[in-house]
């Protein structure tokens, strides 16, 4: 019994058929364990196949869907739509375009990690959303003195100091209530990022191979833990030019007869793995440490410009991840 679903936050369409075509249940139901039992009532566990789409709240359709079915698919979005475009979309069409392909064993699948690495990635997750959201929160206090003509003389803003210029600094009225405030914002930000940083560093013990990232200059703990929960299941990755492509840091190719071009990097996959390899090289390239990554980004850099060395630096930091990771070894930091 293959099963094609089309997943919203509040309902499912299912599309349910034998293994020769035969439609056995086109239903909607809400989405809820609720709405799910009715779907698959009559049906044995073991008999079901089911499909659906890759979502950001698919750790929870998978979480309804398991209890019912034998086996359950996550299809990779991207994908599944250069296979089955259509002029046409309802969410009828999509559950039953989706059971046809599993039917078909034609489903481009998408990686499901295990449950405690969706929990790390959403702690590690928040906690770097809280930390743009600070940094936003700096630039808007530094945006605000400005109005005025007045710049701050501390680099951080969050120093003892900086504190103390900013709560004395003579503003009018509206400026000195909005600065107050977002200082205020700021500093809410700064209790739960300290206490997101505690549950962080508990967490490192859980994954010893963070050691070996945190051996690249630039790469902290919360990084390490990052990049692990980002990658899951290292062994997916049989070369480092395929983690690469997972990270969006290959370059896009373009192949027409005996022409071929490079172009940008692709941008498609893990956004997180690539911004947070972006912070650490620029962590590493600001270090007063020489080091192999730094030489290579400041030759780069001569040639290419800053942007383009940090983007092949954090290619390159990738690489060097998934040695490190195969070999179970350190990173040898020096020229």
């Amino acid at each position: 019994v293959y099963a094609g679903l089309d997943m919203h936050s509040e309902t499912i369409t299912g599309t349910i058929k034998d293994s020769e075509g035969n439609p056995l249940r086109v239903q909607k139901v809400e989405t809820s364990k609720e709405g799910v039992k009715k779907l698959f009532t009559r049906f044995k566990k073991k008999q079901v196949r089911a499909v659906f789409e890759a979502s950001k709240n698919w750790p929870y359709y998978a979480q309804l869907l398991k209890p019912h079915c034998g086996e359950v698919i996550m299809a990779h979005p991207l994908k599944i739509r250069a296979i089955a475009s259509a002029r046409i979309k309802t969410d009828v069409i999509d559950s039953n375009i989706l059971c046809d392909l599993l039917r078909g064993n034609l489903i481009p699948e998408s990686y499901m990690p295990s449950l405690e690495i969706v929990e790390l990635r959403e702690l590690l997750r928040y906690r770097a959303t809280l930390s743009n959201l600070r940094a936003r929160f700096k630039t808007k206090v530094k945006n605000i003195i400005s109005r005025e003509g007045k710049k701050c003389e501390w680099k951080d803003i969050t120093a003892k100091g900086a504190r103390l210029w900013l709560n004395n600094v003579p503003l009018n009225d509206l400026n000195r209530r909005e600065l107050d405030y977002t200082v205020s914002l700021m500093d809410n930000l700064n209790d739960e990022i300290k206490d997101l940083d505690k549950t962080i560093d508990k967490e490192q013990y859980k994954y010893p191979e963070a050691d070996l990232l945190k051996s690249i200059i630039g790469i902290s703990t919360f990084s390490a833990l990052l990049i692990i929960a980002e990658i899951a299941d290292f062994s997916r990755f049989a070369t480092p030019h395929k983690l690469a492509a997972y990270a969006g840091l290959a370059p896009s190719t373009y192949q027409s007869s005996t022409t071929l071009y490079h172009g940008r990097i692709t941008k498609q996959g893990s956004k997180w793995l690539r911004w947070i390899l972006t912070q650490c090289t620029h962590a590493g390239v600001k270090s007063t440490k020489s080091h192999k990554l730094k030489s290579f980004y400041l030759r780069l850099q001569r040639k290419k410009g800053k942007q383009k060395a940090i983007v092949a630096t954090s290619r390159k930091m990738l690489v060097v991840i998934w040695h490190l990771l195969d070999k179970n070894e350190y990173y040898a930091t020096r020229n």
